[in-house]
């Protein structure tokens, strides 16, 4: 367990209120938290729990199993030299050495699984990265004087209604301060996840099998000699 998988349950009650004040009183039309609403599209609460939901180590454990499955192609024999000569023995060899080529090495699949591996770790240290942050915000919040501001309120948004006004003030914009500090890291690594796709577009092409050219076509007419 890390800091967001310790803080996110103690936190919740605080965002389930966050989140009813939001949708039931609303927020000072000027606040920051509209911004962060419409370009995040989710609520603070369902945005930690978004985060809380990524685990890093089942990444991780993809990519290690990625990594194993490019060492089994690199170590793949593929004998390219048959016991027979002829066109037949030709071909072969031609076929064995591009199948070689097409497991093997940086060009081959063995090389591609390992980028992919790499794409997976790179996935996963943005998932830590955004976990470790939204804790940082979160233990921020739970410290803050808002917390207590909108924590001292009734949970109900009816009752919330009938509060005194300043008070009800008070809770809203609260509310509304604790949700925009936590959609902004939010949007934050949202933005930076976006990254990471497009630095691995390079190594993400679909490689397909090249099969050799022959100078001349297979016959049935042609000799074949053994080696014994």
């Amino acid at each position: 367990m890390d800091a967001l998988d310790r803080l996110e349950p103690v936190v919740r009650p605080l965002l389930r209120q966050v989140d009813d004040a939001l949708a039931t009183l609303g927020a000072p039309a000027e606040h920051a938290i509209w911004g962060h609403l419409r370009r995040v599209g989710a609520t603070p609460a369902d945005a930690v729990m978004f985060f809380a939901d990524l685990q890093p180590v089942r990444l991780r454990a993809a990519a290690e199993r990625l990594r194993a499955q490019a060492a089994g192609y690199q170590a793949a024999s593929v004998p390219a030299s048959p016991p027979w000569q002829g066109g037949a023995g030709t071909a072969y060899a031609a076929h064995a050495a591009s199948l070689a080529a097409h497991l093997h090495g940086e060009e081959g699949l063995a090389g591609a699984l390992r980028a992919s591996a790499s794409y997976v770790d790179g996935v996963a240290d943005w998932a830590q990265r955004s976990r470790d942050r939204m804790a940082r915000a979160l233990a921020e919040v739970m410290a803050s004087a808002q917390a207590v501001t909108v924590r001292s309120q009734p949970a109900r948004a009816n009752v919330l209604r009938t509060a005194a006004s300043a008070d009800l003030v008070r809770a809203v914009v609260a509310a509304a301060d604790i949700g925009a500090a936590l959609l902004a890291v939010a949007e934050d690594a949202v933005s930076a996840g976006r990254d990471v796709p497009r630095a691995a577009a390079a190594t993400a092409t679909e490689l397909g099998y090249r099969a050799p050219g022959l100078a001349e076509p297979l016959s049935s007419e042609g000799v074949i000699r053994l080696r014994h």
